[in-house]
């Protein structure tokens, strides 16, 4: 694991609140603005951004899957797990505090320029953080060309192939 790595993940899973300079010690690893995701992010938007989560998770830890590194690029794999405590801000609305313990897979692409991470490109598995919230669930699929296989036919759009000939003969 590359030192910038090193110093990047306890900015996200020590208390923001607890260092002398949150702004100072996410400078020494991101530029001011880092672009994330598409969009620009000051750094006291970045030390809120990390501060929030804090605030959603207790005991939030990083397990490192895999590390790769290519020139100007790091794209760190992993595990992000804790309690959910408090209001999480997630893509849907906020989510109310369940005190259930979580896991979410996570990549985060860097981009690095002049030794500081200038653009992530964050890919997460939001809607299984959402299902271990309780806040989304998923439901049976239902179309209307699905087929009853005790029946060969479709169920609630008429025979199946409908007007495709080519269609109903494959089946």
């Amino acid at each position: 694991m590359t030192a910038l790595v090193d110093r990047l993940l306890p900015l996200w899973t020590r208390p923001v609140r607890a260092r002398d300079d949150p702004r100072a010690a996410f400078a020494e690893v991101y530029a001011d603005p880092v672009v994330v995701n598409g969009t620009a992010m000051t750094i006291t938007e970045l030390v809120d951004r990390a501060w929030s989560l804090q605030q959603a998770f207790d005991r939030l830890g990083m397990d490192i899957v895999d590390t790769v590194e290519a020139p100007g690029r790091i794209v760190i794999a992993f595990i992000m797990r804790g309690r959910h405590v408090g209001p999480y801000l997630s893509p849907l609305g906020t989510v109310a505090p369940t005190h259930r313990d979580i896991e979410v897979r996570t990549i985060d692409v860097l981009t690095v320029s002049n030794g500081l991470v200038s653009a992530i490109w964050v890919v997460s598995d939001d809607l299984a953080l959402l299902r271990q919230l309780g806040a989304a669930q998923l439901t049976e699929a239902r179309h209307p060309g699905r087929l009853d296989s005790s029946r060969h036919k479709r169920t609630a759009a008429g025979p199946v192939g409908g007007s495709c000939p080519a269609f109903a003969r494959r089946l």
